[in-house]
């Protein structure tokens, strides 16, 4: 089978038509998490034997995997052998090619469920994914990506309505835009705001006194001091991410995204060329394209030349981070210096 949908797995699910093998991933963790709850319980039962039920993290003994899999169900009708968060980037290619011959191997009543609830492999992404396309050829793949607003937004308001409260759309948005677009994470802050709220209704009052700020929002914040040429507001803000210790290294990398979104969009409009354009060849998610929009708005008032200058600071920047020892605190402080200066000299 080749890629199938949420709507697919459900049915399979209900059905119990399940294949012999499956891969659950993707960036919506959440679902990713939940679906493999529900395919489990589907097959091994919601109170499952350890005759029947094997489990695997981590880093996987092959030989066991091999038995677990040939194993025949005993007084059940399958044998549900699951493998969760494995260290794929950690196997060697001859471990690779066994895990991938082990996992063709069509056992009678057995289901093997390969799933990334917590993590996707940061390093030798290829070797994920050639486990991926060796479990297309002979089962299902089903891959969950982040939600696009509308659906978020619905999703804020359901779970402000399980919590006795009422959320505009409006302040959904918001709540969104402080917390991200982690399903997980999301849920978090809608629950802890409507515990704490006191009116039948969430307001934007609720959201900015209890929400709690995510690292890409903080980001964007501290690009928008700099690119106003607001020193005070930018290291304010970046005190705040060495408190909430962030990672000198996440912080780099979500404000340098914010410049490349900006410089892309600024040349595509002097190119004409529209934003849908722009997301399509760069392989922008549908849910990710108000990044280059507010990127935009923010950057208005400074040239293209000093966006490619900042742009170019950041890239020195990500180089000397990865090849020389420096003291991260005060290579920000003096990396935030640069970029404030060169957004004062290209005011336009």
């Amino acid at each position: 089978m080749p890629v199938i949908s949420e709507t697919d797995l459900k049915k399979q699910i209900k059905d119990k038509a399940f294949s012999s093998v499956y891969a659950i991933y993707g960036s919506e963790q959440m679902y990713v998490k939940n679906y493999t709850e529900k395919l489990v319980e589907a097959v091994a039962g919601k109170n499952p034997s350890d005759f029947n039920f094997h489990t695997f993290k981590g880093e996987v003994n092959l030989d066991e995997l091999a038995a677990a899999i040939q194993i025949a169900p005993f007084m059940s009708e399958y044998n549900c052998v699951l493998l969760e968060d494995v260290f794929f980037d950690m196997m060697t290619e001859s471990e690779l090619k066994r895990l991938k011959d082990i996992c063709a191997i069509k056992s009678e009543g057995t289901v093997l469920i390969i799933s990334m609830p917590s993590a996707l492999p940061k390093s030798r992404v290829s070797a994920f994914d050639s486990i991926v396309k060796n479990v297309a050829k002979t089962g299902s793949v089903c891959v969950f990506e982040k939600l696009d607003q509308n659906r978020l937004e619905r999703y804020v308001a359901k779970w402000a309505n399980q919590n006795g409260k009422l959320i505009s759309r409006v302040n959904a948005s918001k709540l969104i835009s402080c917390a991200g677009t982690d399903l997980t994470r999301l849920k978090n802050e809608v629950d802890k705001i409507c515990a704490y709220s006191s009116g039948e209704e969430v307001t934007l009052e609720d959201i900015n006194k209890l929400a709690t700020v995510n690292l890409e929002s903080r980001i964007f914040d501290l690009s928008d001091a700099v690119i106003q040429g607001n020193g005070d507001r930018a290291y304010n803000v970046l005190d705040l991410l060495f408190y909430q210790k962030e990672e000198p290294i996440s912080m780099l990398y979500t404000l340098s995204s914010a410049y490349i979104n900006a410089y892309r969009m600024r040349v595509a409009a002097e190119c004409g060329i529209d934003k849908n354009t722009v997301a399509k060849d760069f392989g922008y998610a549908k849910n990710r394209v108000f990044t280059l929009e507010r990127a935009a708005r923010a950057t208005a008032g400074v040239s293209t030349e000093a966006l490619r200058q900042s742009v170019n600071i950041l890239l020195d920047a990500d180089l000397k981070f990865k090849s020389v020892r420096v003291n991260p605190r005060l290579y920000m402080e003096q990396l935030i210096a640069q970029l404030l200066l060169t957004a004062k000299e290209g005011r336009r």
